[in-house]
């Protein structure tokens, strides 16, 4: 048998160079094809956030998360400040972000944004955290609602002495306040126009829960005594206490929730519970030998009222009617290392005024004097002399004595306490207080200095002064025989001075004949006009000045008495 040989067809060696660098260029073209997305993925995931995310149309992509955070501040400033135009039911609403609490929480936007996956070499929309402050929205809605609202009327039981009265629900229209929020969030600064839809209110609670509460709860708990026992003793609740302290109403979805009102109960019982309560003692600045000093707090106990037992007790008709309920730490509302960090360190102003020992005005002096005593102005606060003293009356020991009423000098309850107030307010003046309000006498009195003084009256004339400091204020108060003292204790800041204008337009006082029982003879006083600057200096440098001015008219000369026949009055002109 022949034998057959065969061969490889002959290539030329220029073809063969051509076909490897063909087969080498399919390789790379399908590595490439291969290899391609996966760097671009890594390149995608190589920041926080990856690229191609984006936030309310804001390119947050391919940055750190703290950049993305400024990028997103940045791009969505102007928006956020604009007004947000809603609908509630029919009514056209505008709403202010601000007012109504709406916000971006910008980092967990950005949380959010960094856990996005886009797919590569596209964009990826995420949605932003929006918050907003239900109560403070539902207000600004309700302001809208107009006539398309009708208020359900919401279930309660209610007491008329010791009877029970029933409040039975009715439905209405409004707004759903659960609903409103996820309305809010979902459509600002996504949809135009926010609808808020007026729906139909059903409270949870029906009438049928309403009897049964007064079959159960009310009819029972005002029908005899009940005895709180404790580990310090016992507590007696009459019937007409327990009236005034259980309440019977509703939430604001209409369901019934019954409870104590302990404030109310310990009210109408105060007698009966200091027995066994022990109140706490806030913590107090007190001042030694000239400079304050910390009391510490003492902690105290009470009766714990929330005790579930208490109303299950209510509803028992066993007599008598006896619950065990615990003791509880009553804690101090103020505390030794909350006023250890206040800065109330050394004197910072003080101030002194004289009076005539023996007169029935120094009695109210040092009354009010002592009612400032101890008085803490905190950082921002603003003090107002008559919030915290009140009313001048005869149970809280002010007496009768001269004051300024309609122009003439009158004996009235708290006559004389202008000079604490101007004493006060010197004080302030010199720490650098801000003069919120105050008023000068319509008179110019010697013993106060001019212009830089202050007149009070309960209900209309006020002082007060706001501390802007970033330190609290203590006020010391201390009285002799003729002098009240207003010190100001914290930390110093200015060293505070008066510049003095000259007086002008001086007004000579008339004479004025008083026939009235109550008639206090007076010398008259010039009337005039003056301004005063005081200057604020730090470390000798003047910082500011601020000025004061005011015009005293004329105290008349008043004579206690009727005029004198015409040929003996004295000539005016001499």
């Amino acid at each position: 048998m022949a034998t057959v040989l065969r061969t490889r067809p002959f290539v030329p060696p220029m073809t063969r160079r051509k076909r490897a660098a063909q087969r080498r260029r399919l390789v790379i073209a399908v590595t490439l094809l291969l290899l391609t997305p996966t760097v671009v993925t890594l390149r995608a995931y190589s920041h926080d956030v990856a690229r191609g995310v984006r936030v309310l149309g804001v390119d947050v992509g391919g940055r750190s998360r703290a950049d993305a955070a400024r990028a997103l501040t940045a791009g969505l400033a102007e928006r956020l400040r604009q007004p947000v135009t809603a609908k509630v039911g029919t009514e056209p609403a505008v709403l202010l972000p601000l007012a109504v609490g709406l916000a971006v929480d910008v980092p967990a936007t950005v949380e959010r944004a960094a856990a996005a996956s886009p797919v590569p070499l596209l964009h990826a929309d995420v949605d932003p955290v929006v918050t907003v402050d239900p109560a403070r929205l539902y207000t600004a809605l309700m302001g809208h609602l107009g006539p398309q609202g009708d208020a359900p009327v919401m279930p309660a039981v209610r007491f008329d002495k010791l009877r029970p009265v029933p409040v039975y629900p009715e439905p209405g229209r409004g707004l759903d306040r659960r609903a409103i929020g996820a309305i809010a969030t979902a459509g600002w600064l996504r949809r135009q126009v926010i609808e808020f839809p007026v729906v139909d209110l059903v409270p949870r609670s029906s009438r049928a829960d309403v009897d049964r509460l007064v079959r159960d709860l009310a009819t029972p708990a005002v029908a005899a005594p009940l005895v709180l026992s404790t580990p310090r003793g016992d507590v007696t609740l009459p019937a007409t206490a327990i009236a005034g302290a259980l309440r019977l109403e509703s939430d604001p979805d209409g369901l019934l929730t019954p409870s104590v009102d302990g404030d109310a109960l310990r009210k109408a019982a105060s007698s009966a519970f200091a027995r066994v309560e022990i109140p706490p003692t806030d913590a107090r600045f007190e001042v030694a030998a000239g400079r304050p000093v910390i009391r510490p707090q003492t902690d105290g106990s009470r009766i714990d009222l929330s005790f579930p037992a208490l109303l299950d007790a209510l509803r028992s008709t066993a007599t008598p009617r006896r619950v065990t309920v615990p003791m509880v730490a009553a804690k101090a509302g103020t505390t030794a290392a909350v006023l250890e960090n206040l800065g109330v360190a050394a004197p910072v102003a003080t101030f002194t005024t004289k009076f005539t020992p023996g007169e029935p005005r120094v009695v109210n002096i040092r009354t009010m004097a002592e009612a400032l005593r101890g008085t803490l102005i905190r950082p921002g606060e603003t003090f107002s002399l008559n919030a915290r003293v009140g009313d001048r009356t005869h149970a809280k020991g002010y007496v009768d004595a001269p004051g300024i009423e309609d122009g003439k000098i009158k004996n009235t309850p708290g006559g004389g306490v202008s000079q604490v107030a101007t004493t006060l307010f010197n004080a302030g003046y010199l720490a650098g207080m801000q003069d919120v309000e105050h008023h000068p006498h319509s008179y110019y009195f010697d013993r106060y200095p001019a212009v830089i003084e202050a007149t009070v009256v309960y209900g209309a004339l006020d002082l007060r002064l706001r501390n802007d400091a970033p330190t609290a204020l203590l006020i010391d108060t201390a009285t002799t025989d003729d002098a009240v003292t207003v010190t100001l204790y914290g930390t110093k800041r200015y060293d505070i001075s008066t510049d003095y204008g000259p007086r002008t337009k001086v007004a000579q006082p008339r004479t004025v004949y008083l026939e009235e029982s109550d008639c206090n003879p007076t010398n008259g006083a010039e009337g005039f006009t003056q301004e005063a600057y005081r200057v604020f200096k730090h470390n000798g440098k003047e910082l500011r000045r601020e000025r004061f001015a005011w015009r005293y008219d004329p105290e008349p000369r008043f004579v206690c008495g009727p005029p004198p026949p015409p040929s003996s009055r004295p000539d005016p002109s001499t």
